[in-house]
């Protein structure tokens, strides 16, 4: 505005020329003024004529502003009460499937009765098994079939998509839009760590009607849940993992879970081509009854639906790679007592290497094995077969110290003061004569002491 001011009266001065106070004089209607003051007065009506076009402007693009926003108020679909234009039975277009307009979500599809929900299960792999976060991941098709008795289908929905006539418990896929609009169970897993929902080009989920109005709502995902394991058996454990689906909020007098399929979901007849390599032959079994029911106390008792899976864990490769060689190490420190006293650099040399052998698969053994309260099966049997070997040491030490006691006995100087004519005389006394026999005796009873642990260890 002030530019457009500006503009205009530099153009009026440039206009007017060169002006004076008496010597030119502007005529303006039917009164001559004085040039100043013929000046002051244009540039006032000039300012005022910007004035009054820039209102003008404005209550033009205003009352513009107004008509857009009416039109667009005109154009705005209206939107049925509860639902979705979409969907709702009350539309423009009418689509085979569609829910009435006084439609809630928030209410459950039978108000008086309990709600049965049938779930399906069907695992793709058992992905990890990880006994340090004492977790399971697997990947499965999770299917939730639910009764929507409000939902209204066109008769001709299942003929105009099906060669032979339908069921009533055949189920026909539709837009998954429509579960935007529809009552959802609030499902939960109990114990659940992570719950992934697979994208390829968009989510891998589908919705199905049929036409007794049962709708069936499907994920393809990945599960990660929590299993409580006991390893104070390893490797020779078994774990239960229980899988439980319920409802968060709604006890046994309004929703009921139960199971209706449950099983692998494998492509290949070869029932060794639906797993992966794992640590567990994995078998999968229904809840026992009691595992069944939540007790929630004063909120009531809640439905659950899910299914047991039996972890047997494979003891070959445990066997090859700790138990096996472990034992025969024992079993070669046997043979050290076989090996003659005498010898001792042979047969300490043995036992020294056994013993830290054994140490150091021991200490293999504590970083690779989950935790337990105490000592796990191939912790204890570690501890044993060090504690062989260690007896096997004590024993020759017991051996070398008695054969050392004995021969410093042998070469034990005696001395005697004998007095005589008034002087003291040291005298030295000789050793036994049969020492021969004695040493001959001593490697008879070291034998017997070795025979002796060479039976009672194995035994």
């Amino acid at each position: 505005f002030y530019k457009r001011y500006f503009l205009q009266t530099n153009q009026l001065i440039y206009q007017l020329g060169e002006v004076s106070d008496v010597g030119v004089n502007l005529h303006v209607p039917g009164v001559p003024l004085p040039a100043h003051e013929a000046v002051h007065l244009l540039l006032e009506s000039q300012f005022l004529t910007i004035i009054i076009d820039s209102m003008n402007t404005m209550t033009t693009v205003f009352r513009k502003t107004i008509t857009v926003i009416a039109i667009l108020a005109l154009m705005e679909p209206q939107v049925s009460q509860g639902v979705s234009q979409a969907v709702s039975c009350d539309a423009a277009v009418q689509t085979y499937v569609c829910l009435p307009a006084n439609y809630s979500s928030m209410d459950l599809p039978l108000p008086k009765e309990a709600n049965l929900i049938l779930i399906e299960i069907h695992i793709s792999d058992v992905l990890v098994i990880d006994d340090r976060d004492f977790s399971i991941t697997y990947s499965l098709y999770f299917n939730v079939q639910w009764r929507e008795p409000r939902l209204h289908i066109n008769t001709g929905f299942f003929q105009d998509r099906m060669e032979s006539p339908p069921t009533e418990e055949t189920l026909t896929p539709v837009d998954l839009n429509l579960i935007k609009d529809l009552w959802v169970p609030n499902v939960f897993i109990y114990n659940l760590k992570t719950f992934k929902v697979i994208d390829v080009l968009s989510r891998l989920a589908g919705l199905w009607v049929s036409p007794n109005k049962d709708v069936m709502y499907s994920q393809a995902s990945q599960i990660t849940f929590i299993c409580p394991m006991i390893f104070n058996y390893f490797p020779l454990d078994t774990q239960v993992c229980k899988f439980q689906v319920g409802s968060y909020s709604y006890n046994m007098e309004k929703m009921i879970f139960a199971v209706s399929q449950l099983g692998y979901a494998h492509t290949s007849s070869k029932s060794t081509d639906r797993s992966i390599v794992l640590d567990y032959d994995i078998q999968i079994s229904p809840l026992e009854e009691d595992d069944k029911v939540f007790v929630g106390g004063p909120l009531g008792n809640y439905s659950l639906a899910g299914f047991e899976m039996i972890l047997k864990r494979h003891v070959s490769h445990y066997i090859i790679t700790y138990y096996l060689p472990s034992g025969l190490f024992v079993a070669v420190s046997w043979i050290s007592f076989l090996i003659p006293p005498d010898i001792v650099p042979g047969r300490m040399a043995l036992l020294i290497t056994l013993f830290l052998v054994l140490v150091n698969i021991f200490n293999t053994v504590t970083t690779n094995t989950p935790k337990a309260e105490g000592l796990t099966a191939i912790e204890a049997w570690m501890l044993a077969c060090i504690l062989f070997v260690f007896g096997a040491l004590i024993e020759y030490a017991a051996i070398l110290f008695k054969k050392q006691k004995y021969v410093s006995g042998q070469h034990r100087v005696n001395l005697k003061i004998v007095c005589k004519e008034n002087y003291k005389y040291e005298v030295q006394e000789k050793s036994p004569a049969n020492q021969a026999v004695t040493m001959q005796q001593l490697a008879e009873e070291y034998w017997r002491i070795d025979k002796f642990f060479l039976i009672s260890f194995p035994i």
